[in-house]
């Protein structure tokens, strides 16, 4: 058996029933839950494009998409995939294995089926501990909302993204109509946008606020 069979046969027989049981559907390596207003979680098991038939490496890749935020990517991209994918996140994180030491992004190795198995297992206890419960918070809009408060949308922090946060703020709260909050989100984020993402910037913050007289 390849260590790409063993995975997908450890995925298939340990991850998916836990992943359904989490009310999350799928198969493969990846399962997804949306609520009622559209918006997506998404949980990805990657593989290492150096893997090879002998061995691979793995790590699982979480992420939630707004339905706000979708609107905004198909009207940047022009179209979004059939299914939605955790590229598409406005929150996006990742779960390692256990042991993995804090800022390291360490993946899980598999190169028999008892390491598949054993790699399985452990996804188990990290997405229970990390992963189902923090993303079925995060599909309430204000949980998120709350998140990107405090600076928070998995990999990426506020310190390092002042006209993201902003933007991603302005995004959300639009969906209660025009606000002085609202604003002042967009007026930061296209003050602080960068010449070459100056134009970008500018078409978002009239996307959003025309979003925003909709729903007033």
């Amino acid at each position: 058996m390849t260590a790409q069979a063993a995975l997908k046969a450890a995925l298939r027989d340990i991850v998916g029933p836990v992943a359904r049981t989490a009310g999350f559907k799928g198969s493969g390596s990846t399962w997804r839950l949306t609520n009622s207003r559209g918006d997506w979680a998404v949980v990805n098991v990657q593989s290492s494009s150096s893997s090879t038939s002998r061995s691979v490496r793995c790590v699982i890749n979480l992420a939630v998409a707004p339905a706000p935020w979708l609107d905004w990517m198909r009207e940047s991209l022009g179209s979004l995939p059939k299914s939605i994918n955790e590229s598409l996140g406005l929150y996006r994180a990742r779960l390692h294995p256990n042991g993995t030491p804090a800022g390291r992004d360490w993946w899980w190795e598999i190169s028999s089926e008892r390491d598949a198995r054993a790699a399985a297992a452990d996804m188990v206890v990290q997405l229970a501990d990390h992963g189902w419960p923090a993303l079925t918070r995060l599909l309430d809009r204000q949980a998120l909302l709350d998140s990107i408060r405090a600076g928070d949308l998995g990999h990426m922090k506020s310190g390092r993204f002042d006209v993201f946060f902003p933007r991603a703020e302005a995004l959300l709260i639009a969906e209660d109509g025009p606000s002085t909050r609202l604003d002042e989100l967009l007026d930061r984020a296209t003050t602080n946008a960068i010449p070459a993402q100056k134009a970008n910037a500018e078409k978002f913050a009239a996307w959003v606020r025309s979003r925003a007289a909709q729903a007033s």
